[in-house]
């Protein structure tokens, strides 16, 4: 064979050595994966240690992440004294203080999980590395609750809301008690039913005087139109003149301004000008009560459960303000001949409440007699303020009166104030329904109340013209 030969049959392998090339290339392929899969690093990394009570969902090779970063692995998981202990490798570089906590997250409710590691951080005025953990130290751990445990304590708080199945029948049990009280309030109405009908049908026959004298009023008013415009012009024309004749007074002009040179007769004349002007002025917001003043009666009716009497109150509510109001009303009304008894019942008949209050937004106020004696009143509306058409009609109400009281009823002696609370629910513009505790500090009486308000314009315009006329 010639030297021109050599380099050709050089480019060709033997077999013997091709074999060797795929076996040696098989075997990289092979240390490769065992080096992936078996997690195995050559970089430093160093290992710290942690006890946990419950380290479910945890196993070797584990995430170890730092804020959401992943920064090592577990890598062995084992059983200490009743504990887990866990053992995790991070990268050497990350720095690790004695304040550092590891925790126990999952990706999600059902995500696999990982162990959350805290680094913690240097405190002041102490040297950092005196504050570093180092490889095989200890770090502190905080357990999470399990899925199992959290639903366990969950079941656990809604068995004590229902109060252990007891919830159903408790609301079976209150609705029962409104049926009861709602019966009784219908049984009340239909035992006083004729004498509503007939205090109903005096006070139609009373409206209807009181329209026809107001209607009577009218007319005089509307024939006399006329005569009121030409008094109010010739009062304007004279309180000009009045304006001028002062005017000449104060610069000494003509017989007047002779006349009335006395500084006293001056002012006097000033003085009398003035009080015209004022009274003119008070004409006006009389005039003005024709429509400002509203008048309501107001009829209730209530039901004692504990003495069984039904009693009667009949009342004049008048508001010449949205926000002020005056109240009259005849209360617990029994004629002479009265049969109605009881040994439980022991308040007065045929009292007066008188008072005048004010609104100032939820809150009423109002001081003056109640049941005959001096006393006050409040009232709260809680719900004033919301949308909700039911419970803006709700109001809670309290009275205090008869402070000094010492006497002898039905052979018991009574010596505490009388305090009257309840509530009561707005119906409609004309009913309102309610319960009521009569006299808490003495016999603590429960009363069911149905009030009947109705507006009556023509005593409203009545007592307009009154006023004007005085």
């Amino acid at each position: 064979m010639t030297n021109g030969d050599s380099p050709n049959n050089n480019e060709h392998l033997s077999p013997e050595s091709k074999v060797g090339l795929f076996v040696l290339a098989g075997l990289a392929v092979l240390m490769i994966s065992i080096l992936m899969l078996g997690d195995i690093h050559f970089r430093p990394q160093n290992y710290y240690h942690s006890i946990f009570n419950n380290i479910e969902g945890i196993a070797d090779k584990s995430p170890v992440k730092i804020y959401g970063v992943e920064v090592g692995s577990v890598k062995s998981v084992d059983l200490d004294d009743g504990h887990a202990s866990v053992t995790i490798a991070l990268r050497k570089g990350i720095r690790i203080y004695k304040n550092a906590v590891m925790r126990i997250r999952s990706t999600g409710i059902i995500g696999s999980k990982f162990i959350a590691l805290d680094p913690g951080h240097p405190e002041p005025g102490i040297p950092e590395e005196d504050q570093r953990l180092h490889s095989g130290d200890t770090i502190p751990s905080k357990d999470t609750l399990s899925m199992d445990e959290l639903m366990e304590r969950v079941a656990k708080s809604l068995d004590d809301v229902t109060g252990g199945g007891k919830l159903g029948s408790n609301l079976n049990a209150t609705m029962e008690n409104l049926r009861h009280i709602t019966d009784a309030l219908n049984a009340a109405l239909g035992q006083q039913q004729q004498s509503l009908i007939n205090i109903v049908k005096n006070v139609e026959d009373f409206s209807a005087h009181a329209k026809s004298v107001a209607a009577h009023l009218d007319d005089v008013l509307t024939s006399s139109k006329e005569e009121i415009k030409s008094a109010i012009h010739n009062l304007k024309e004279t309180l000009d003149k009045s304006n001028t004749l002062l005017a000449g007074v104060q610069k000494g002009d003509g017989v007047l301004g002779t006349l009335f040179v006395d500084k006293k007769a001056g002012e006097d004349l000033k003085d009398t000008v003035n009080n015209l002007k004022q009274t003119s002025e008070s004409a006006k917001q009389v005039l003005a009560r024709f429509t400002k003043v509203r008048a309501f009666w107001e009829i209730q009716g209530r039901r004692d459960f504990k003495a069984g009497v039904d009693k009667g109150d009949v009342g004049l509510r008048l508001e010449p303000r949205p926000n002020k109001f005056y109240e009259i009303m005849g209360q617990n009304l029994s004629t002479t001949g009265s049969t109605r008894t009881s040994a439980q019942d022991y308040e007065r008949t045929n009292t007066i409440t008188a008072l005048i209050g004010e609104h100032w937004g939820v809150v009423t106020g109002a001081v003056g007699v109640i049941k005959s004696r001096a006393g006050v009143e409040a009232r709260y509306r809680p719900f004033q303020e919301t949308e909700i058409p039911v419970l803006n009609r709700f109001e809670l109400y309290g009275q205090g009166f008869d402070f000094g009281r010492d006497a002898f009823i039905r052979d018991r002696h009574l010596t505490n104030p009388d305090y009257t609370a309840g509530g009561r629910f707005k119906v409609n513009q004309w009913l309102t329904a309610g319960l009521e505790s009569e006299d808490i500090a003495e016999t603590t009486n429960l009363n069911g109340v149905v009030n009947v308000s109705f507006e009556d314009k023509d005593i409203a315009y009545l007592l307009g013209f009154v006023s004007f006329a005085r």
